[in-house]
């Protein structure tokens, strides 16, 4: 494989802090590996998934086994929505598709193919097969042929050349000879006998114009991260999933028969979930499900600590030993700090330590948290902190609901967060003491750049502008070596202070190792540099 690159960015607009400084980011992050595939561009994934293909017939199969490992089919038949111009809207974009939810239906999935192909410089077209049915053609070596990436499937003759699906309808009994002599796709039918029969019986089909399928994509993942910040990618959920119109417990894969896909189920098989009330009525184990991206910001509350975020601070002070409290004679202090995402928000939560000098009922202060997502036209109310001390977290999200989240930050992927600090009766002032916010994020784990036995180079590129600023990333990558046999779980940490710094993972035993997660740390600024070069650790 060619390098794999995901540009990584966990959040900020370029609002300044009154007094202070612009906001300190390292911006379009990439993690590459020799070993793995770029899902950051159509671009990208092409050219790794095609490396050393020598033939549009190679490309072709290649990409389509890509789609069929990557991309997977919901319980129902459906498509993620997102709210765009004001209005509740599938999701059919094929990056957001492979990188944030990694399910969609069958139509999509054969658009997806359709633009990876166009990409490749090969022509394809939808095809409708006659049965309710979104599928695709493939041309090369000038003659069209078939292959669904949904059902999947593709069926070759004797010579092992791949079938048109004119050739099919027109002399059925070609596909059942075709698929008793076993000259079938690796990646092949999660149903083979209700679907071959449906194929046979199938009604007249009709082909599109070539490219018709081709999308053009206007989302790409593209992250930074501010001093404090951190994502850790999952490999893995934490029951934090958005979906509306899902009817069941949790996004996850249609098809039970997954060792059917010889070629696709070895990156499956480590990732085996078994889970009780899933969507599956008479099924509990899993190998595709959502996963989460979860996004840590720890607010130094200080005016260095604010301004690199991007903070606005609207009077209030600083406290010595660490925190913002009202200006004496105000009534009430501000902060507000933006946040923008990668994947979609499937919830939010604000915990920290507060003074403010009683309870209601004692004429004490508080400190109300609001947020907004819609350019901060409008501000919502996301509960109240009163009393001294940790408070409890305040949730500004609603994951795992049936119906869109409407007033919550779920199923968006950018909002601002405002802080209002007003002082008890007494004009004592309220202090903030500390500050954090956690964003859980949905995306497709399969999408993230994975580990394989032997040798892995990495190498983390970025702005080098900001990128050079210290502090230094810190990435730190777990998974699991022999886990069929003897688990054992696995670190590596590496420090990186310089665009296109690199690291050699070193991965023991002879299968692929399950993966656990990926953590990207921005620490906060401090005076002292720090190398780049890596430390390796193993648990």
């Amino acid at each position: 494989m060619n390098t794999r690159s995901v540009i990584l960015v966990c959040g900020l607009l370029s609002s300044l802090l009154a007094g202070g400084t612009a906001a300190d980011t390292v911006s379009h992050i990439t993690i590459d590996t020799d070993r793995s595939v770029n899902c950051a561009s159509i671009k990208s994934i092409v050219a790794d998934v095609t490396q050393g293909c020598k033939t549009d017939r190679e490309k072709a199969i290649a990409l389509y086994n890509f789609v069929v490992r990557t991309v997977w089919m919901p319980y129902v038949y459906g498509h993620p929505h997102e709210i765009i111009d004001g209005r509740l809207q599938q999701i059919r974009e094929p990056l957001k598709i492979i990188n944030v939810y990694g399910a969609i239906g069958c139509d999509t999935q054969a658009k997806i193919f359709c633009t990876l192909l166009a990409e490749a410089g090969i022509e394809s077209r939808l095809l409708d097969p006659g049965f309710a049915h979104g599928s695709n053609e493939v041309k090369w070596d000038g003659r069209w042929h078939w292959l669904d990436v949904w059902l999947p499937c593709y069926l070759t003759d004797e010579n092992g050349r791949i079938y048109s699906y004119d050739e099919l309808m027109a002399d059925r009994s070609l596909i059942g000879r075709a698929i008793e002599a076993g000259r079938v796709s690796d990646n092949f039918m999660f149903n083979p006998k209700p679907d071959t029969e449906t194929i046979v019986k199938a009604g007249p089909h009709r082909p599109s114009e070539p490219g018709a399928g081709v999308v053009r994509c206007a989302w790409h993942e593209n992250l930074s991260l501010r001093p404090g910040e951190s994502c850790t990618w999952l490999w893995d959920f934490v029951d934090k999933w958005y979906w509306p119109g899902e009817k069941f417990a949790f996004p996850a894969c249609k098809f039970t028969r997954n060792e059917n896909c010889k070629q696709a189920f070895g990156y499956w098989e480590p990732y085996k979930k078994t889970l009780k009330g899933g969507p599956h009525p008479w099924y509990d184990v899993y190998y595709r499900y959502y996963g989460n991206a979860i996004f840590e910001t720890n607010v130094l509350l200080t005016k260095e600590g604010l301004g690199t975020l991007g903070a606005k601070v609207r009077d209030g002070d600083f406290v010595a030993e660490g925190g913002v409290r009202n200006t004496a004679g105000t009534d009430m202090a501000t902060i507000d700090i933006d946040f923008v995402l990668p994947y979609v928000i499937a919830d939010s939560e604000i915990t920290g330590v507060a003074e403010t000098h009683g309870s209601a009922a004692d004429g004490g202060g508080s400190v109300s948290v609001l947020f907004s997502v819609d350019g901060g036209r409008t501000w919502l109310l996301g509960g109240e902190v009163r009393g001294d001390g940790a408070f409890e977290p305040i949730r500004i999200g609603r994951p795992n609901v049936r119906e869109y989240p409407a007033g919550s930050t779920s199923g968006q992927y950018r909002y601002s967060l405002r802080l209002v600090l007003r002082p008890s009766w007494r004009k004592e002032p309220t202090v903030l003491r500390s500050l954090k916010v956690t964003n859980w994020t949905m995306l497709n784990f399969y999408s993230r750049p994975w580990l394989e036995a032997g040798s892995n180079r990495i190498t983390v590129t970025a702005d080098a502008e900001t990128f050079l600023t210290p502090p230094p990333l810190k990435v730190t990558w777990r998974w699991v070596e022999n886990w069929r046999d003897a688990p054992a779980e696995k670190t590596f940490s590496h420090s990186v202070a310089r665009s296109g710094a690199t690291a050699v993972i070193e991965v023991g035993g002879d299968q692929r190792p399950r993966m656990k997660s990926v953590r990207i740390e921005r620490p906060v600024r401090r005076a002292v540099d720090v190398t780049d070069s890596p430390t390796p650790s193993s648990d």
